[in-house]
C-alpha cells in the first residue's frame, strides 16, 4: 500500500511517460537498484527483525483510540485516500498520493491501489480474505516501470491491537523484476484514519521505508 523501489544518488534522471512510440521511458528504478546492490555487497549484512514480514509481532498499544478493531475489508470498502513519503537509504525521499477504490463480498475484498509519484502512475491490485480469527491471505499485483502487471505475489497477514500487519515478497510499482521483501504495520490513530508504516527490504537489510496516511472517504 505503498511500495517503491530504492533511489540512487546523485544520478538525475528523466521522468517516466508515454513515448511516442507507446512505449515507457527507462524507469528510474535501474539506478536505485544498482546502488542497492552495491550497498548489499559492502555492508555489513545486519538482519533487519521484522523488515520481510518475520520477526516479533507488535505489541498491543493501550491507547483507547488504537484499540478498536481495525478490519482491512470495512475500511477499504468503497472509497479511500493517502498521503505518504518514502525515504531510501535513510537519505532521498519522495511525496506521494494514491486513491482507493474497494469492494467487498463476505470477508473477502477487492481492492484498486492507485499511486501517483513524481515521475508517474502506477497501480496496485489486492484480492485479501480474512478469516474469523482475523488472519489474511491473499495476494497483490504491481504494475511495472514498463506498464505491465507483475504476476500475483502471496500476501499474509494478521491483527494485532488496533492494527494490522501484512507481509510478502513482491515487486515495487514502476519497479522492475527484482523480488523485495514488504511488510506493512498498519494501526488505527483515529476514527477513519490508518497509518500505514512500510518496511522494503532485501535479504534481510533494510533499503527503504514508508510513513503513509490513509482516510476513508465514503461509499
Amino acid at each position: 500500500m505503498i511500495e517503491r523501489a530504492p533511489r540512487a544518488a546523485g544520478r538525475p534522471t528523466p521522468a517516466r511517460g508515454v513515448a511516442c512510440c507507446g512505449r515507457r521511458r527507462p524507469a528510474r528504478h535501474l539506478a536505485r537498484l544498482a546502488l542497492a546492490a552495491a550497498l548489499l555487497i559492502l555492508a555489513p549484512h545486519v538482519a533487519f527483525a521484522g523488515a520481510d514480514g518475520g520477526g516479533a509481532r507488535p505489541a498491543a498499544v493501550s491507547r483507547p483510540a488504537a484499540d478498536a478493531a481495525l478490519a482491512l475489508d470495512a475500511f477499504f470498502d468503497g472509497r479511500a485516500t493517502s498521503q505518504g513519503t518514502i525515504t531510501t537509504l535513510l537519505v532521498f525521499r519522495e511525496r506521494f498520493t494514491a486513491r482507493f477504490s474497494g469492494r467487498v463480498t463476505g470477508n473477502r475484498l477487492k481492492l484498486d491501489e492507485r499511486f501517483r509519484f513524481e515521475d508517474g502512475k502506477r497501480l496496485q491490485r489486492w484480492d485479501l480474505t480474512r478469516s474469523r480469527d482475523g488472519r489474511y491471505r491473499g495476494t497483490v499485483t504491481t504494475e511495472l516501470g514498463d506498464g505491465t502487471m507483475a504476476p500475483p505475489a502471496p500476501v499474509t497477514g494478521w491483527t494485532f491491537a488496533g492494527g494490522v500487519v501484512l507481509a510478502y515478497d513482491g515487486y515495487a510499482p514502476g519497479g522492475g523484476r527484482t523480488l523485495l521483501g514488504f511488510r506493512h504495520v498498519m494501526r488505527r490513530i483515529a476514527p477513519g484514519t490508518v497509518r500505514n508504516r512500510v518496511t522494503i527490504s532485501k535479504f534481510g537489510v533494510a533499503l527503504a521505508s514508508s510513513d503513509v496516511i490513509f482516510r476513508h472517504a465514503g461509499r
